[in-house]
């Protein structure tokens, strides 16, 4: 994210240049009639790609090229020269012709620069009937067919859809796939987390078989970052090796992979440094396969860990030892997909968090810089003993957990000697001003307090400083 001062930068360099059109350079004179003109074009190309791809905002990528070379014929020049401005494919519903030929447009004029290529077919007007969605696997196709030739300079690709006729298409068309040099990150997701409550089954049953994407996984050398939320794949052939991010997140549980082939993928990534399961790991079926196994993984930094069972969730975690954590999450995933769901009591879990930190060498060691606390409930005993041994925390996040189990938090969180930022979200309003008033706290903290309103959205109800 760009700071203040280079925001400030772009506005004066770029601003006012795009607002009306520059003089034309005047021959006659041998003169330049606007300083702007004497800027070297190797310099200004850099200008252009800075404005336009400082941001994190998508849209900026697009808008700032096309905004760039409408401005004078110089600058036209200049940037369709600029093979780093065209970098980026966007293509979003309602999906039209201008898209696809802008689409084109990139393409050729990036050249041979990696591509950067983000989809959103999500329709909020969706009707959750997968046949009626606007957006189907032909639609998925064409862009395929177009995108298809150029994976030679796919780096990074991002594809989000309500249903799973697209990610189907996407994943058949890559599993002809068996070089991808340069495709650093992917991130596919479907996103309807409803799949991954308990019993819930797969749907569409037909299209359940995974699918061996990119050559059975040769074609992902360099992949570093890969994000699956609702996808699955076939995972004896996921090629996934060199990892530095991992995410899965909100599958159904039976189109996760066997316990050999997610111990498989663990041992193929020991330097993984984020790894984020929501919902199911692997299937932990009774059989020899589930003798008790340990998952090594010695530069892992941050684990978001969310469960939908807390017995299950047990003898997952009790697999892991990260060493060197330092950043945890734990979350009630269950309790977030149905608000008719009451939290189950996950006291089990933090017990046994808390049992092996009172060993020599524990799997999972609070040493924690930060800790994130989601729709978890746990009895008074039990997180006041937990967070006894959160010695090293800077900050706490708790979000969506019933005043019962805050108060008893708040009550224990004078023995976090440093701990600096406590943040409350979707929490009782009430609940937040009793705890505050009646308990001590660390000092120096600072209190943000986020009041969920409705499910809609959350508003900023106070800060406290300096408790």
């Amino acid at each position: 994210m760009p700071s203040l001062q280079d925001r400030e930068v772009q506005h004066a360099i770029v601003h006012p240049l795009t607002t009306k059109r520059c003089p034309q350079i005047a021959c006659h004179t041998g003169r330049y009639s606007s300083p702007i003109q004497s800027v070297p074009i190797e310099l200004l190309s850099e200008i252009f790609t800075w404005a336009s791809h400082s941001s994190d905002d998508i849209h900026d990528a697009i808008s700032q090229p096309i905004t760039i070379s409408h401005t004078c014929r110089h600058w036209r020049q200049v940037s369709l020269s600029t093979t780093s401005l065209w970098t980026t494919i966007f293509l979003a519903l309602p999906l039209s012709k201008h898209q696809l030929t802008r689409t084109i447009a990139w393409i050729f004029r990036s050249r041979n620069r990696p591509l950067y290529i983000h989809m959103d077919f999500r329709d909020p007007s969706w009707n959750w009937d997968e046949a009626s969605h606007s957006f189907g696997w032909q639609a998925m196709e064409n862009i395929m067919r177009l995108l298809l030739p150029q994976v030679p300079r796919w780096q990074c690709i991002e594809l989000l859809t309500d249903t799973w006729a697209p990610i189907f298409t996407f994943l058949s068309y890559t599993a002809c796939v068996k070089s991808a040099p340069l495709l650093r990150d992917i991130r596919l997701a479907r996103c309807n987390e409803y799949f991954v409550a308990k019993g819930e089954p797969f749907r569409p049953a037909n299209l359940a078989l995974p699918i061996a994407w990119f050559g059975k996984g040769i074609g992902l050398s360099g992949l570093r970052q890969l994000s699956l939320s609702g996808v699955h794949i076939d995972w004896a052939n996921s090629g996934l090796t060199g990892l530095k991010e991992l995410e899965l997140k909100y599958h159904a549980q039976q189109v996760m992979p066997t316990l050999p082939e997610f111990i498989a993928i663990m041992h193929a990534n020991p330097g993984l440094e984020r790894l984020s399961i929501l919902g199911w790991g692997p299937k932990l079926e009774p059989g020899p396969e589930t003798v008790p196994q340990t998952i090594q993984l010695p530069q892992l930094k941050e684990l978001e860990f969310g469960f939908v069972d807390v017995d299950y969730a047990l003898d997952l975690l009790s697999m892991f030892c990260v060493p060197n954590l330092q950043v945890l999450s734990i979350e009630d995933v269950a309790s977030g997909i149905s608000a008719s769901q009451s939290q189950e009591d996950c006291s089990r879990l933090f017990d046994y968090l808390t049992a092996i930190n009172e060993t020599d060498s524990p799997h999972i060691p609070l040493s924690l810089r930060s800790l994130s606390l989601r729709g978890i409930r746990v009895e008074n005993d039990t997180i006041c003993h937990f967070l006894d041994h959160l010695r090293s925390i800077e900050s706490l996040t708790v979000v969506g957990i019933g005043a019962k189990t805050l108060r008893a938090l708040c009550s224990a969180l004078q023995t976090c000697h440093s701990l600096a930022t406590l943040t409350l979200k979707d929490v009782d309003e009430a609940a937040v001003a009793v705890a505050i008033s009646v308990n001590s706290f660390p000092p120096g903290l600072r209190i943000f307090v986020d009041i969920s309103t409705d499910r809609g959205g959350c508003d900023v109800a106070a800060i406290t400083e300096g408790m």
